[in-house]
């Protein structure tokens, strides 16, 4: 998902954008609104405990809307900005886990069983932790790329609690009805100091799917391949990222999540071969991407589309990934799903017409039961699932 080349909608932005009014109340002025019917008004403030700091899943479940009198930030819990932000946070996410999570959690149960790989990267990602987990609960590592900045929690002291809300709402809101972030929407979003980055975004999704993290440490990739922490990279500039580590729900297992801040095209890749050494060092890997602008169709992205290929046991991607053309017959299996009808009207250029023939034949063609990407509606949508053959 790069800022380099915007996601715009072409025809369907207005509709888009018409049934987002629709679906969600208005923002501005959160401070103002009154507290959401049935409440019982703000709890009883909490003194802070000085001695006990708000850990990172403290922060975690206090951005997902998730309540906890006890602890240290009950104090702005009570606050009624927060109030009705959690009640906005239960109502939305409560009907994407319905209509859109429940269906795609158990498809993937089914079909993707043989995708086990311990990495998972999502390249063109933006926060998107959301999809791929739900898709590869399993994983070991996911390592998720993009161009927006990584950010920084805010010291909610000096930071007006009603704007910064509304700011996470803001980023999430859109998401939350056509499972996809628009770049410039993003980068708007997050070019306010009171959301300066994704984190914030990322904690939510952890916290929303009931994870625990136990480590968030911001990382340097180095041009030697080493990962150190910003203040120990004095010898020269590097790959900005973020490191996570959580258990999922029920989980005994250390899982890590990777956030880096780097530019797939060509010309970046050759400056910074340190992140394709990464990439390599974590063996074979499950590749998921989806709504990625067809960047990696672009003859600017060759050695982004080369990593993958090389390096993936398996790939699961919409059409705008890699095209079809790329994946040679002798070297993967591939089954389809969904429905192609082309691009949305803004990439109507990147209209596949072998991917079109055969959807249209039927052959290795099957039901997907939820929409994702561009076409995010339920029987609009399509996926490519490529399994890589045995060597012989």
């Amino acid at each position: 998902m790069q800022m380099a080349i915007r996601k715009k909608r072409g025809r369907g932005s207005l509709t888009i954008l018409l049934c987002l009014a629709l679906w969600f109340l208005p923002l501005p002025g959160m401070s103002e609104e009154p507290l959401p019917p049935g409440s019982a008004g703000p709890r009883p403030q909490a003194e802070n405990n000085e001695s006990h700091p708000p850990a990172p899943n403290d922060y975690a479940r206090f951005l997902a809307g998730l309540p906890d009198p006890g602890g240290p930030l009950a104090a702005l819990e009570s606050k009624p900005a927060w109030i009705r932000y959690a009640a906005s946070c239960k109502r939305n996410w409560g009907n994407f886990a319905k209509t859109q999570q429940g269906p795609m959690r158990q498809w993937a149960s089914q079909e993707l069983a043989a995708a086990q790989t311990a990495a998972v990267f999502y390249p063109f990602s933006g926060p998107d932790f959301l999809n791929v987990f739900t898709l590869f609960p399993q994983a070991r590592t996911y390592v998720l790329v993009a161009l927006e900045p990584v950010g920084t929690l805010p010291d909610f002291k000096d930071v007006d609690l009603g704007k910064f809300l509304a700011r996470m709402q803001n980023s999430l809101q859109q998401y939350l009805y056509t499972d996809y972030f628009v770049t410039a929407k993003m980068a708007a979003q997050i070019s306010h100091t009171e959301l300066a980055g994704v984190l914030p975004v990322l904690l939510f999704f952890l916290a929303r799917e009931e994870a625990r993290i136990l480590e968030m440490q911001p990382v340097i990739l180095k041009g030697d391949g080493t990962m150190a922490e910003p203040s120990a990279a004095a010898s020269g500039p590097g790959i900005p990222g973020m490191r996570l580590v959580f258990t999922g729900p029920g989980a005994a297992e250390k899982q890590t999540l990777y956030y880096f801040r780097v530019n797939l095209q060509d010309h970046s890749l050759k400056k910074n071969p340190q992140f394709v050494a990464f990439i390599k060092s974590l063996g074979p890997l499950t590749t998921f991407t989806k709504s990625a602008s067809f960047l990696l169709a672009s003859p600017f992205s060759a050695a982004i589309r080369q990593l993958i290929l090389e390096q993936s046991s398996f790939v699961l991607q919409d059409d705008s990934g890699i095209p079809l053309k790329d994946f040679a017959p002798e070297t993967w299996s591939l089954k389809f799903f969904g429905t192609y009808k082309g691009p949305i009207a803004y990439f109507k250029n990147r209209y596949q017409k072998d991917l079109a023939e055969v959807y249209n034949k039927g052959q290795d063609v099957y039901p997907l039961p939820f929409g994702i990407g561009y076409h995010f509606q339920a029987g609009t949508s399509n996926l490519l699932f490529a399994a890589k053959k045995p060597e012989k």
